[in-house]
């Protein structure tokens, strides 16, 4: 009946107006990274047709970080395998010149395997995690060179955002908590606390998908023990708050839910991904317990927002579906075919 609730003031908040989309200039197209059938794709940022596609020189792509200037797109080669079951890892980065659609350059990252997550600097560098050495990468693909690298804390190295300012850089561990690297200090620092009172969370199994809100001052972060989400004040690197998503079907604890999340351009709203659970959530960033549930085809995993600030799509891994979801009424309005199982897309 909470729930219930919940979600009614949810979407009476949003529908009542509070909720201004920002203007955005149009969108050149989206970059789509197709795991399951190792291809890069090129979508039209209306229709989410297919425009053009990439085959890589290597096994698999699997995860994409767009360079601040919107000129390229950065892709890991990671292997045939997933984290755990990755026996012929791969060790190359490929660099996509977006308005070409092409493969402008491949960096071979030598002894470091298994790339995964990834995030581009202003400078034009690239922060990547190696899961299987569980390593942090500074790439410079000006040189085509590893720059540095530092052993992290933890197990699993993951997923990887930058604060905007890119003073500091946060790894989710996917058998540990949430590692923070100071940018300046090239050191680790002690993760985000996860020590609210009365709030349940620990890290025995991890933690998985994890986002930056545009003004950097927010942090959230999937914590797979509970399915909840918690958000995190860069400032202190401490815990201010914690929601289970609503309705999130109850599994074991030992396994990943593989939780994606997602902030809006403008910060106002969070969206969530559960692959185990074919949901997607549209989530008050203002209030993270004000959360709207919209079951979609199976595996979801990639999350993008349009830039008229309306709609989002999500990419469902294992379905090779896209679907176009309302922000205001957390409603799908619409379908597209998402290749053989699209991991992870953006616009450009």
């Amino acid at each position: 009946m909470r729930t219930t609730v919940v979600l009614g003031l949810f979407a009476a908040f949003v529908l009542a107006g509070s909720w201004v989309a920002t203007a955005a200039a149009p969108a050149a197209g989206i970059i789509a990274v197709d795991k399951v059938g190792n291809t890069i794709r090129f979508l039209d940022p209306v229709t989410l047709k297919e425009t053009g596609k990439l085959a890589p020189p290597g096994k698999s792509v699997h995860e994409l970080s767009v360079a601040p200037d919107g000129k390229r797109a950065f892709i890991p080669l990671y292997g045939e395998g997933i984290y755990g079951s990755n026996k012929e890892p791969n060790n190359k980065i490929l660099v996509i010149d977006l308005a070409k659609q092409e493969i402008a350059q491949i960096i071979d990252l030598g002894m470091y395997v298994a790339p995964h997550g990834l995030a581009a600097t202003r400078d034009g560098k690239v922060w990547i995690t190696c899961d299987q050495q569980n390593v942090l990468l500074l790439v410079d693909p000006a040189k085509n060179a590893v720059e540095a690298a530092y052993p992290v804390p933890g197990r699993g190295a993951h997923f990887v955002v930058l604060t905007p300012d890119e003073t500091k850089l946060y790894i989710s561990n996917k058998e540990g908590p949430v590692a923070v690297f100071d940018l300046k200090a090239r050191t680790f620092k002690t993760g985000p606390h996860f020590g609210k009172p009365g709030v349940t969370a620990g890290a025995g199994a991890g933690t998985e998908g994890l986002a930056m809100s545009p003004d950097g001052r927010r942090l959230v972060i999937a914590d797979n023990d509970t399915s909840s989400i918690h958000l995190i004040d860069t400032a202190t690197d401490k815990a201010v708050d914690a929601a289970p998503l609503a309705n999130a079907p109850l599994q074991s604890s030992r396994k990943t839910r593989l939780i994606r999340l997602r902030y809006s351009p403008d910060g106002r709203t969070i969206v969530a991904t559960t692959y185990a659970g074919a949901e997607t959530w549209i989530i008050d960033a203002a209030n993270i317990r004000r959360q709207m549930m919209t079951p979609v085809a199976k595996g979801p995993q990639g999350v993008a927002f349009d830039p008229d600030g309306k709609s989002v799509v999500v990419s469902s891994h294992d379905s090779g579906l896209l679907t176009r979801i309302d922000l205001k009424t957390g409603k799908p309005i619409a379908t597209a075919d998402g290749g053989d199982g699209i991991e992870v897309l953006s616009y450009y």
